[in-house]
């Protein structure tokens, strides 16, 4: 995308572009709280944060979020705004999820809180919260917490994507845990329960990865 003429053009004259390799520059990526890549951090001149784009868009899109963003509509802030004579729960769960991808957990969990106190309990806004918040709390390490909220899920969404979707991170939870046998039992059960999944593939290599374990590599002496 940033080889795209327009793109090229809107970094070149409309606004500085820095590029941070997050791998290396550990410490940027922890002073803004990047947890995936490519994360897209937008800076006012005193150097705070106005907003960030997450992942990949197509470049009219990109821009004009950017555009949007320089403008105040759209962010964090805006949203906020809105949501004080609002009782819309796409705006939010859209609150949550900037909250989420800033490091902001608590808040984070608040605003996905809300989104499942306004609605009904197992409607698809409230999935998704469930779910947001089941990942909130597996990406904090609480491996425990997240595991009893996947399991409820999967129970209280049945037949549906969440449930699907729940049981597989119950299998890979076991694995982030180092529980390799009861990762492989998960997987399997998963397989077992959900054969038409798009995630089967993707299961059965983590399988054969938990069974057949890269040799630890020699040391030089």
């Amino acid at each position: 995308m940033f080889v795209e003429p327009k793109v090229i053009d809107y970094f070149t004259n409309d606004m500085i572009l820095a590029k941070v390799n997050g791998d290396l520059d550990t410490a940027a990526a922890r002073k803004y709280a990047v947890s995936g890549f490519p994360t897209a951090v937008m800076l006012s001149p005193d150097g705070k944060e106005v907003d960030r784009i997450v992942g990949y868009a197509p470049p009219d899109e990109y821009l004009k979020t950017l555009v949007d963003y320089r403008n105040g509509i759209g962010t964090l802030d805006d949203l906020l705004n809105k949501a004080k004579d609002s009782t819309d729960r796409t705006l939010y769960y859209s609150i949550a999820d900037k909250y989420k991808y800033r490091g902001g957990s608590d808040q984070a969990a608040d605003w996905f809180g809300k989104v499942i106190a306004a609605g009904q309990p197992t409607d698809s806004l409230s999935g998704e919260s469930r779910m947001a918040m089941a990942d909130l709390q597996r990406r904090a390490k609480k491996y425990d917490d997240a595991m009893a909220s996947f399991v409820a899920i999967e129970k209280e969404f049945t037949g549906s994507m969440f449930a699907e979707q729940a049981n597989i991170w119950q299998a890979i939870l076991y694995r982030q845990k180092g529980d390799t046998a009861s990762a492989i039992t998960a997987f399997q059960k998963f397989i077992e329960l959900y054969p038409k999944s798009d995630d089967v593939e993707y299961a059965k290599k983590q399988i054969d990865r938990l069974k057949n374990p890269p040799a630890p590599a020699e040391k030089k002496s």
